[in-house]
């Protein structure tokens, strides 16, 4: 794979391939293992943990829910993961890296997963994220992907033939403090207002600040229900594509996914007819129904209608029962599941991506109130959630400026210019 962002190297510059800088041991780059060589049945309760996409994907190198038995890693040892190694996602979602940091707990890469362990007496792991996340790189990377629905990455043979520039180590450390330092201040920014967030919700769904995880104690008058007890769930369809009459100058709105905003839905691109909710499993759902997207990338966001609506079949509608004794606010519900989205995700996560069901989430518990106090937390995190979404996106378009000056600088960096 031939290298065309450098031509002229600075002096003490040099163009090495992956392959060059990868540490002595024998298995410095490894793709994970075939999925008969590592099958559920062959997960424990305690053990070796198993690395997942969700770690790189999140950049999350300590989240774990699967284990091996210890007899079963001597088997797989090829496949461990340690300190300082680096973790690539390679199926559907592509090229996030994590850095396993000092103390991380050693475990094994499934399938889905590279593991690169470079010579840090040639280049700094931090340097080779840079430019690891470099467009240079990403566009490398997909470049060289393979298959079609789902891309795969490239096999390691490929991937250790690319060319990244090298400076020497002084000059990788002066680079990577350069990039690192502007950044941090707006990340902790919006880090903060994330916590803030978080400690109203917490305050909201767990008033009396019972430390137990599950079913913990709840103030008088409320209650613990599934959502399964309080409400009904539906999920959508797409009209088949190459039916014309199902879409051209069709008056119901038809929202994917993607469009879910985690607000307020006002917005709708797309329309379909009469004559496609007739004859697909798309049905209408009424303006104030709260909507989750149940799988794919966007998996977890949320949204109200703010008008009727059907759905393609990735998205699940929250739905009252006929019981005039249980009643939930949309904005509540809302909130809530706002507040245990990172679960849920976390719970989801099977393949490359995110697949939460149905079932799963009628069986979540909510800690439900009277309508009354439903009303009441829903307008006080309207309050606080309005605050924060303002500095939010304040923050994220300075972040966004910054992102466009890192490239500039990134791209200075990797010709020698920083």
């Amino acid at each position: 794979m031939q290298n065309n962002i450098m031509t002229n190297l600075p002096q003490g510059w040099k163009m090495e391939t992956l392959g060059e800088i990868l540490s002595s041991d024998k298995y410095s780059i490894k793709r994970g293992p075939f999925g008969s060589t590592l099958k559920k049945s062959f997960f424990v309760e305690k053990g070796i943990r198993i690395f997942e996409q969700y770690n790189p994907i999140n950049n999350d190198p300590h989240w774990k829910r699967y284990f091996i038995s210890h007899e079963k890693f001597q088997e797989l040892e090829a496949f461990k993961a340690t300190e300082g190694d680096l973790l690539i996602s390679c199926s559907g979602t592509l090229g996030k890296i994590v850095e396993l940091p000092k103390d991380t707990e050693m475990g094994i890469i499934n399938q889905s997963l590279l593991k690169i362990r470079l010579n840090n007496i040639k280049i700094l792991n931090n340097y080779f994220i840079y430019y690891f996340n470099s467009p240079i790189m990403q566009e490398k990377i997909l470049e060289s992907t393979l298959g079609s629905a789902i891309k795969n990455i490239a096999s390691v043979k490929i991937l250790k033939q690319i060319e990244i520039p090298l400076p020497p180590l002084k000059k990788q450390e002066r680079i990577v403090g350069i990039l690192d330092e502007s950044i941090k201040i707006l990340e902790q920014n919006l880090l903060n207002l994330d916590e803030l967030m978080q400690s109203a919700l917490q305050k909201a769904f767990n008033p009396l600040k019972d430390n137990a995880k599950e079913n913990y104690k709840l103030p008088q008058g409320w209650e613990w229900k599934s959502l399964g007890e309080i409400g009904n769930t539906s999920s959508g369809g797409t009209p088949l594509r190459n039916k014309k009459e199902y879409w051209e100058n069709g008056s119901i709105k038809w929202l994917k996914s993607g469009e879910l905003n985690d607000g307020y839905i006002d917005f709708i691109e797309e329309n379909i007819t009469e004559e496609a909710i007739e004859n697909s499993s798309a049905k209408i759902f009424q303006k104030g129904t709260l909507l989750i997207a149940m799988y794919g990338a966007t998996a977890g966001r949320l949204g109200i209608l703010n008008l009727d609506s059907a759905t393609n079949q990735a998205v699940c509608a929250f739905l009252h029962k006929d019981n005039k004794n249980i009643k939930f606010l949309e904005k509540f519900l809302f909130y809530f599941l706002f507040f245990i989205r990172d679960k849920i995700i976390k719970d989801s996560f099977g393949g490359a991506q995110p697949n939460i069901s149905q079932t799963y989430i009628k069986n979540l518990q909510i800690p439900l109130p009277p309508l009354k106090e439903q009303e009441q937390i829903a307008k006080h995190l309207d309050f606080i959630f309005e605050k924060t979404k303002a500095l939010k996106e304040l923050y994220t378009k300075e972040l966004k400026d910054y992102e466009e000056l890192k490239q500039s600088l990134l791209d200075k960096a990797f010709k020698g210019e920083l």
